[in-house]
């Protein structure tokens, strides 16, 4: 009726969309992962292992978008919002991609029995409904790291700066939380 179709050409084409879309769906998968119940930690030796690597691809992630909004053809509040969220979106799904979505991949594919130290920052908070009687650990990215629904009787042992043994099906990337245990 008085609808027109704009006709926005995408500056890569269908493989290039097809392309952006599979770099950031296993960091959304993991993301998932996590806010539905399976707890995953990355381990620290990995974290600072790919530091670098995972800041350049948190950057071009970044770029990407905002290039790709620049040569949209809208204009004004739509294009503003999309120029200052799109960079920070894209920075944390491609860092992430590094640094979570990858140790996760190889955990579920070549997993076994592993335990991987980490040291808590907080034992005492309470969680969400989400996660309830959570352990937070250091060193780890944000969303990542919390162990939920640690026992009271454990809680209370702990302290910041404890060291901790996390135990599950994982690699010497990072593990599926099953158990933890305070070690010093």
């Amino acid at each position: 009726m008085g609808s027109k179709e704009e006709n926005v050409e995408w500056p890569l084409g269908k493989p290039g969309g097809i392309l952006l879309a599979m770099l950031f769906l296993p960091t959304v998968v993991a993301i998932f992962v996590q806010r539905s119940g399976f707890n995953f930690l990355p381990s620290n030796e990995w974290i600072s292992k790919t530091a670098l690597p995972a800041l350049a691809v948190g950057v071009v992630s970044a770029a990407l978008p905002f290039w790709l909004i620049l040569r949209s053809r809208h204009d004004g509040v739509k294009k503003g919002f999309g120029l200052l969220g799109a960079p920070v979106a894209g920075y944390f799904l491609g860092k992430h991609l590094v640094v979570i979505a990858v140790p996760m991949l190889f955990a579920v594919i070549a997993g076994h029995q592993v335990e991987l130290s980490f040291t808590v920052v907080d034992a005492h908070e309470w969680g969400d409904s989400k996660c309830r009687t959570p352990v937070q650990v250091e060193g780890v990215p944000m969303l990542f790291d919390e162990i939920c629904r640690v026992p009271d009787d454990i809680r209370r042992e702990l302290g910041p700066l404890h060291r901790i043994a996390v135990s599950g099906r994982g690699t010497s990337r990072g593990v599926f939380v099953e158990s933890l245990r305070r070690i010093d």
